[in-house]
């Protein structure tokens, strides 16, 4: 995985918040493999270098891997635009600690949480706060990105 396609993919995805999900967690699980060029659900414009995810290829082509990479990227495209997830405990359940925890991270930054506004009541008057995400991003090793 380049920096070119990493670039290329949040860039893509900037400004919906399941398809950012969709791409960080590609980016950032199974050391960022699934976000290489060479998967059928990466697609590139060469003349452009934009880069883009086909949710809809990720469910026709994960068949060949595991059970925990199968369910993992299930719930990158369905966070991508792609199918629901029908049993999503038993998704959920094929998936180790550090997968899930990363995936639940997803699901807050899907959900809006990094930009929730919280109003509370002061003496003052009404105050606005800005709590930051209800699960942050993991810090895991996986190629950085600016």
């Amino acid at each position: 995985m380049s920096g070119n396609e990493v670039a290329g993919l949040r860039a893509w995805a900037r400004g919906d918040y399941g398809c950012e999900a969709a791409v960080e967690l590609l980016v950032r699980g199974f050391g960022g493999r699934f976000a290489a060029a060479g998967w059928p659900w990466l697609r590139t414009d060469e003349s452009s270098g934009s880069w883009w995810v086909n949710p809809d290829a990720i469910t026709a082509e994960a068949g060949v891997l595991s059970s925990g990479e199968q369910a993992f990227l299930i719930l990158v495209a369905a966070l991508g635009g792609g199918p629901a997830v029908a049993d999503l405990g038993g998704v959920l359940a094929r998936l180790d600690r550090e997968h899930l925890g990363l995936v639940l991270a997803g699901f807050a930054h899907a959900g809006g949480s990094h930009e929730h506004t919280v109003i509370g009541w002061t003496d003052a008057g009404v105050r606005f706060d800005r709590p930051g995400p209800l699960l942050d991003w993991p810090d895991l090793d996986f190629p950085a990105v600016a």
